[in-house]
């Protein structure tokens, strides 16, 4: 409060807080300003303890929750392995025809959308090179049945083991090589198709 061009001096009472209110007072005891504080909602939100200090219950709670809900995104991309696998054992049986090269696909495109986002980049990474072989091949006959076999046999082995870090050894070497193998039969497709074209004109 300013009297005769000064601030008067005065103390704030925290007995007198009432609905986030401070009323305060002069050293003679009168009332002259009140001062309002505006409600914290962090503050109902983080949580706050009896003593003052952070409530980190909710926080813990959130990481065990967490901790149970990545258990079962390993139950369901362990189920979408299954079915790459059971896919590629009809190739096996009756080899790659129109039908099961379609359901091979379809296992390893949804594994490549799904994996990383449950924790296994790696999967997500030779998927897509899976896919890319089953997408370059000219002709059915000309894929390798062994390179399908080597990307079916490294998921499976990835999800067994739990090779969830890009930097683990031994699956980030297998991914790099079954890409490089993948790339090179991906060029050679295209240099076909390129002599094709040349030969057709």
């Amino acid at each position: 409060m300013f009297r005769d061009g000064k601030l008067s001096s005065y103390k704030i009472s925290t007995a007198k807080l009432s609905h986030g209110k401070f009323m305060s007072e002069n050293k003679q005891g009168d009332t002259q300003v009140e001062i309002i504080v505006p409600p914290n909602p962090l503050k109902s939100k983080v949580g706050v303890s009896g003593s003052g200090s952070l409530d980190f219950g909710p926080i813990e709670r959130a990481e065990k929750a967490l901790e149970q809900l990545s258990v079962e995104f390993d139950d369901w991309l362990s189920e979408e392995v299954d079915l790459l696998l059971l896919a590629r054992d009809r190739v096996i049986e009756e080899g790659l025809t129109a039908e099961t090269q379609a359901k091979l696909y379809l296992a390893s495109h949804d594994l490549k959308g799904q994996a990383e986002t449950y924790g296994y980049p790696l999967i997500t990474r030779v998927c897509a090179s899976l896919c890319k072989l089953l997408d370059t091949a000219t002709q059915r006959s000309l894929i390798p049945a062994e390179i399908i076999d080597h990307h079916v046999n490294a998921v499976r082995n990835m999800m067994k083991y739990k090779m969830k870090s890009t930097k683990h050894p031994q699956g980030s070497a297998v991914t790099n090589k079954l890409i490089d193998v993948v790339l090179e039969f991906a060029d050679f497709e295209d240099k076909k198709r390129a002599k094709l074209k040349l030969d057709q004109k």
